[in-house]
């Protein structure tokens, strides 16, 4: 593990996670707007901090005051690496600011030394992607860092990214064993649940992994989807199911609806599963499948109690209903995002008659994104259909016990892609060509991650779609 190259490669958000909360200990007489500009703002205008700093006495001893300074100045230009400064496209900021950077925390730490200090730099290190330097001062002064719940984190996300969860075994028990380690984290649980199940344990809490073991699929009534427009054809079409709710549907789904007519409106048919729909929707879904005939729109609804965890929960109850529409659509199934938008022809981009079961492949990521959400092929045929079974029991098992979790539908995706037994029917196609972060002219679908609605060649295209084919432009 230790050239940490997929930790150093990772998408930005993991490196952003840990590094967001900085405890900077005494400031002295240095106004707290200043002081929170760059630790709660993320100010990355380094002149400014500088120019702010310069017109402050601290008040506290000279190579305090000059530590303080330094250090906010440095966070400044580190605060450059989040992941919202680049709109969401990957940047690697260039050697010589890293090494920058890096020395001028070798410096801050020799003129004040303090463990406030020592733990924000591990942090910085961290976030613009100098993992040796972080991880060197983890080893070396992890005594030190024994109560210091950022260092663990910071080593955990590093062990599951590297995917070395023998090295992870350690820290599970000491961070089970003191909680302040761990806290509230989600992020935290989500690791720590995926490395016990990545050592063969079977964890119930947080996540529950024991449906994997169960040989029968769990009985998931069928009873609470409403159609609002039936299948009406006979084809056998690759059928995309998006399913989203209202609000996501005026935003993302017509964009995607308009993308897939533009670009393959011989090729699918369309399903549409609304949560919570109401009148104004359902008119709208029934007159684009007068506007699109070729789509063969059809369209159910599900009706969900409201709650603080309703987009964890519309992101993983879509398969199970995928599960339900593999038999009661009777065609392949392709599931996308609601917010993703095509580009390519699905026939001439990708090769689906040898393959029953298509998922992603992601490189430098962590276990649950093994199999990416946000694109899964079932060709209807026994490995397919026994995958998404277990996928939807997984799930059902989850939400039953009021495990809302966010990333359950991808960590259900990934743990059931173990549980395939014919490994030859399944196709791993690469995230970046049929989920493209990038916005590329080559891949086949454009997507986006943390930034949904950003400048640049996404929101081109979606503003274009919706220009050309609106009825009310």
């Amino acid at each position: 593990m230790q050239s940490y190259a997929h930790a150093k490669a990772m998408h930005q958000f993991y490196r952003d996670v840990f590094t967001r909360d900085i405890e900077l200990g005494e400031t002295g007489n240095i106004p707290l707007r200043v002081i929170d500009s760059v630790v709660k703002e993320f100010n990355c205008d380094v002149l400014f901090v500088a120019r702010e700093l310069s017109l402050h006495d601290s008040g506290l001893p000279s190579d305090k005051d000059k530590a303080l300074k330094q250090l906010l100045v440095t966070m400044a230009h580190a605060n450059m690496a989040f992941d919202e400064k680049w709109s969401g496209y990957q940047k690697k900021l260039p050697d010589e600011y890293v090494i920058g950077i890096r020395n001028s925390l070798i410096d801050i730490l020799k003129l004040n030394p303090n463990i406030e200090y020592l733990v924000i730099a591990i942090q910085i290190l961290f976030r613009i992607g100098d993992v040796d330097s972080s991880v060197n001062l983890i080893n070396n002064n992890f005594s030190t860092l024994k109560n210091s719940p950022a260092a663990f984190k910071i080593l955990l996300m590093i062990c599951v990214i590297e995917e070395d969860y023998e090295l992870t075994l350690p820290l599970i028990k000491e961070m089970t064993s003191n909680q302040h380690l761990i806290g509230e984290d989600l992020m935290v649980l989500l690791m720590l649940v995926c490395s016990i199940y990545r050592l063969g344990g079977y964890p119930d809490s947080f996540i529950n992994f024991s449906s994997l073991l169960d040989e029968k699929s769990h009985s998931i009534s069928n009873d609470e989807y409403n159609w609002i427009v039936r299948k009406n054809h006979q084809n056998k079409k690759t059928t995309i199911i998006i399913a989203c709710d209202v609000k996501y549907y005026y935003e993302h789904a017509i964009p995607a609806l308009y993308s897939i007519y533009e670009t393959n409106k011989d090729s699918f048919n369309v399903h549409i599963h609304v949560y919570n729909i109401d009148e104004g929707t359902s008119v709208d879904i029934k007159n684009k499948n007068e506007q699109f005939p070729e789509l063969n729109i059809s369209c159910t609804a599900e009706r969900l109690s409201t709650s603080s965890n309703m987009s964890a929960d519309y992101a993983s109850r879509r398969f199970i209903f995928a599960n339900y529409a593999l038999s009661a659509l009777d065609t392949p199934l392709l599931i996308l995002d609601a917010d993703c938008l095509l580009r390519k022809d699905w026939l001439s981009s990708i090769q689906t008659q040898a393959f029953d079961l298509i998922l992603t492949t992601t490189e430098n990521a962590p276990f649950w994104e093994n199999a990416s959400a946000g694109f899964v092929y079932l060709g209807g045929g026994e490995e397919s259909r026994n995958y998404i079974d277990r996928v939807s029991s997984f799930i059902h098992v989850n939400l039953v016990n009021n495990n809302h979790v966010w990333f359950l539908d991808q960590v259900a995706l990934s743990a059931a892609l173990d549980y395939v037994k014919d490994k030859n029917t399944v196709f791993r196609i690469n995230s970046s060509f049929v989920c493209d972060i990038s916005h590329t002219d080559y891949s086949f679908m454009w997507v986006v991650t943390t930034m949904k609605n950003i400048e640049g060649r996404y929101f081109s295209y979606k503003n274009y779609l919706i220009d050309k084919y609106s009825v009310n432009h």
